[in-house]
């Protein structure tokens, strides 16, 4: 559909008020590249998110190793990763092209009616989760523009230019309509079956583009079959609300995703900005002013807009109507589907395991709705390792030769010195000796032995409700293997499988925040067994103490109101974790800032370690090789500045 032309005008007004400011921009980065012409806090986050090591990042940022070397040292992943972002190498790998089409299948062209049924103009939007879809506010501006439109899915042209049978799916704004005028945002339910697409979902996190880098957009121009503009396209300026970028869209393409290399949405697509002549008038591409009732094709445009997804995420979080809706919690939880449509197939194995169960989980049935039941042999890991083998006489559940094993840890750190030394040299503590980075996974690694309680129980971090180490063992186990079994037929890849496995352990930061990332997603000093009710009710909220938590209704699992959560249980260990984090991976976490941190010291002194916690300090610290100094000495948390390890 055309711009309405107050967007038109805002989106010119923005532009224009940063031709000083852009121009500055460009101009770094012509001469030196991203890292001259973003600020080094995005940069660093950028680059971490890519896996780069924090150290390596600050060397880059501070100038003191150039890209080829850090870039040599890296995995091969990781340094293709870097160079791209840093316009040293543009080559991809063809899986980009696989990774493309799967998040293309998620976009799809809004389809405007009238009460009567008519085709009265077209957008693009697309999937943010199984049962919702983000596309502009001027596409869809009330419920009842979106109560007789629809969502056409797999519009496009097949190799021989035929079209595809496209899927049409109704709206339903009366389960979910959300709409933000400022932010030229609309968040529209969706009705029938989705899982053949996929979702893109809302990462609410900054950083995850840098000026200078290269974006991709999936579109329905004009209404037209679909189609991608594919790396032609860099990211000019960044505002607090927008991304300005050059790319080749068209009238039409309001609501459309717009992607990193990586395939993140960083922004909503919602305007061009038309070039104007002295007077201010817009012009068309024959240099001509424009006259009213002109379409937009025939305008020239000389830059876009879109609306930065982390301000939508943002605004979905804090805004009344959106609390409690269970579908904008989906949407919030920003998972990851599998990803569809995937030729890659892989082939399941698992290491020998001490002891095994075999369950049988009966017949595959595919019913109408495409829920299946897969038949699997269950073996079952309860054992195989040293700090995996459970208590008995001869390894006691508390070992009392961990006192002096903690003596000699921390025998050569330095005593005394600033608060922020103090931070350093715990840091550097923790990162040398982390020495062993198993894996995530929890069956293995985290439920036979390391989160057990005296009483050989598991406990729920936020509910602790008591669980036996088989049945959330069992569990995990069951449902991978179901995964494996359907990515085998259905050639999905490993890391899409381990995201759509049912969350049963919490990591207390949240892994949305670092990316997923090893070693940080299978540290286990910041794994806990939890349901994955209490789980996905946390979902990636930073912790918050209530004021009033005592007095008012709250779940099972703790509080959550928009952007804020406080566990019914665990605060201590929680609390102690996400330090523990901040002392490891100084940098990464930045949804924290300084009265976060006041609230994790208080629930660190109001809960002090138990013996819980320090069999599980003991038992990390014979399968990594590193200690929580706050489990072995609470009264440091005084003396040290975690401040220096947050995320500026």
């Amino acid at each position: 559909m055309d711009i309405p032309r107050e967007v038109l005008a805002q989106t010119q007004a923005r532009f224009v008020s940063r031709d000083p400011d852009r121009a500055g921009t460009l101009e770094r980065l012509n001469v030196g590249g991203p890292l001259a012409a973003d600020s080094v806090e995005r940069v660093e986050t950028r680059l971490t998110r890519l896996g780069v090591p924090l150290p390596d990042v600050r060397a880059l940022v501070e100038g003191h190793e150039d890209v080829p070397t850090v870039a040599a040292r890296l995995p091969e992943p990781t340094r293709l990763g870097l160079e791209r972002v840093l316009g040293t190498n543009d080559l991809l790998g063809v899986a980009y092209l696989d990774l493309a089409r799967s998040a293309s299948r998620a976009v799809g062209r809004v389809v405007l009616r009238s009460e009567q049924g008519r085709t009265v103009g077209y957008g693009t939007g697309w999937l943010c989760s199984p049962r919702a879809i983000l596309t502009n506010h001027h596409v869809l501006e009330s419920a009842e523009d979106a109560r007789p439109s629809v969502i056409e899915f797999t519009y496009e042209l097949r190799p021989d230019g035929t079209l595809t049978d496209r899927v049409t799916l109704n709206l339903d704004p009366d389960t979910l309509f959300l709409t933000s005028d400022t932010l030229d945002y609309s968040l529209v339910a969706v009705q029938g079956d989705t899982s053949a697409f996929g979702w893109l979902p809302l990462i609410g996190t900054v950083g995850k583009v840098l000026v200078g880098e290269a974006l991709s957009i999936v579109q329905h121009p004009s209404g037209e079959p679909k189609q991608v503009a594919l790396r032609e396209n860099r990211l000019v300026d960044l505002l607090t609300d927008f991304l300005h970028y050059e790319t080749d869209t068209a009238p039409g393409s309001s609501g459309s995703p717009v992607f990193n290399d990586t395939w993140e949405v960083v922004a909503l697509h919602h305007s061009g900005v038309p070039r104007t002549d002295a007077q201010g008038r817009t012009l068309r591409r024959d240099g001509q002013p424009a006259r009213p009732g002109d379409p937009d094709t025939l305008i020239d445009w000389i830059a876009n807009e879109g609306v930065r997804v982390s301000r939508i995420v943002e605004d979905l979080r804090t805004r009344q109507d959106a609390a409690g809706n269970v579908l904008v919690a989906e949407v919030l939880a920003a998972n990851r589907p599998p990803v569809v449509g995937s030729p890659v197939a892989f082939a399941p194995s698992f290491t020998p395991t001490e002891a095994a169960r075999v369950l049988d989980l009966g017949t595959l049935n595919v019913g109408p709705d495409g829920v299946a039941s897969v038949p699997v042999t269950l073996r079952l890991r309860v054992g195989g390792g040293e700090a995996r083998r459970p208590a008995s006489p001869d390894r006691p559940y508390l070992d009392p030769g961990d006192a002096e094993n903690a003596a000699a840890y921390y025998a050569d750190l330095p005593t005394g010195g600033t608060p922020q030394a103090r931070f350093l040299a715990l840091a550097e503590l923790v990162r040398r000796t982390h020495a062993r980075t198993p894996g995530y996974d929890p069956a293995d690694e985290l439920y036979p032995w390391v989160d057990l309680w005296p009483d050989g129980k598991l406990r729920s971090l936020y509910s602790a409700r008591e669980h036996a180490p088989e049945e959330l063992i069992a569990a995990d186990r069951a449902a991978r293997e179901r995964r494996l079994t359907l990515a085998a037929r259905e050639g999905l890849s490993v890391d899409v499988l381990e995201d759509a496995i049912p969350y049963n352990c919490e990591h207390v930061v949240p892994q949305s925040w670092f990316g997923k990332r090893e070693p940080m997603r299978g540290d286990l000093h910041h794994l806990f067994a939890c349901e994955p009710g209490c789980n996905s009710f946390r979902g990636n909220t930073p912790y918050f103490d209530f004021p009033d938590y005592g007095e008012v209704l709250r779940s099972d699992c703790g509080r959550r109101e928009p952007g804020e959560f406080e566990p019914a249980h665990g605060k201590g260990a929680a609390a102690r974790a996400t330090l523990y984090f901040l002392l490891r991976y100084p940098g990464v976490v930045r949804q924290y800032g300084e009265r976060h941190l006041q609230t994790l010291l208080a629930w660190h002194g109001a809960d002090p370690p138990g013996n819980w916690e320090r069999h599980r300090n003991a038992a990390i610290s014979l399968r990594q090789g590193n200690r929580n100094p706050l489990i072995d000495h609470p009264e440091w948390a005084a003396e040290v500045d975690f401040g220096e390890g947050l995320g500026r």
